[in-house]
């Protein structure tokens, strides 16, 4: 099978090698049975218009990293397979392990503290919160975790985790690093003066969990790190692509 691959992401490179060692080519001058468009969703719908997803055959497999609304819109109305592979939760739960030691690098090289004993805030308790909870744990971190419900309540507990809800958020504990993994506008501006001024990571997608320029205004070190896998570990993050493309056109996707 013969493909096209846009790169925009490190991964695409380890991504690439991993279909051409399972078999698939990458030939501009051939048919196009499948189409890699940017991780980040940036396609380019001058070039890449509806004459262009017209000419190809239905059923066509058509990936992108994170979601894009309107490539999903050209694979509905031209019988395309869409797939927006961050969201699968076979490449999700894979991509929490790069996701979580890729931050966990980035509080060792910027910190003058250890991990251990640190008391860290994680907002969100999902694929991506649970598992960066369960490695700052293991390095001895008091770690704690904003949940909405009960059931992320619950899981939170069995796994040793604090959990905590938005609106008692600052009541009893002061944190030295919060960490956000949902995008969603959490925590405004008159919230972040309530930090003690603690390091702030966001790694989550737009629209993020706060303003990480008045972030950076109480501390310095405070960081918006997306894409982390493809900063720290791109080899790993690229594989877990590809090995998840290479199922979808064998059609043996996990469900």
């Amino acid at each position: 099978m013969n493909g096209i691959i846009l790169k925009d992401d490190a991964r695409y490179d380890h991504c690439e090698n991993y279909l051409k060692n399972s078999g698939y080519t990458f030939d501009a001058d051939k048919g196009s049975d499948f189409i890699i468009f940017p991780f980040k969703g940036d396609v380019n719908f001058c070039e890449y218009d509806g004459g262009f997803f017209a000419g190809l055959e239905k059923g066509t497999p058509v990936f992108t990293g994170v979601s894009n609304a309107k490539l999903a819109a050209e694979c509905e109305k031209h019988g395309l397979e869409y797939h927006a592979m961050i969201e699968e939760k076979c490449v999700a739960e894979k991509n929490a392990v790069p996701t979580s030691e890729g931050v966990i690098a980035y509080l060792i090289a910027n910190r003058n503290e250890t991990i251990a004993n640190s008391r860290i805030l994680v907002i969100g308790y999902g694929i991506c919160g649970s598992d960066l909870c369960k490695r700052l744990k293991g390095l001895d971190a008091k770690v704690y975790t904003v949940v909405r419900n009960t059931a992320k309540e619950d899981a939170a507990r069995k796994d040793g985790i604090v959990p905590i809800y938005l609106p008692q958020l600052f009541e009893k504990t002061v944190f030295d690093v919060i960490i956000n993994t949902v995008p969603t506008r959490l925590l405004c501006n008159k919230s972040l003066h309530k930090t003690d001024n603690a390091m702030m990571i966001d790694i989550a997608s737009s629209p993020y969990g706060f303003d990480i320029e008045y972030a950076k205004k109480l501390n310095e070190k405070s960081a918006l790190l997306p894409g982390i896998p493809g900063k720290f570990a791109a080899k790993t993050a690229g594989e877990i692509l590809g090995e998840y493309i290479h199922r979808v056109l064998q059609g043996r996707k996990r469900k």
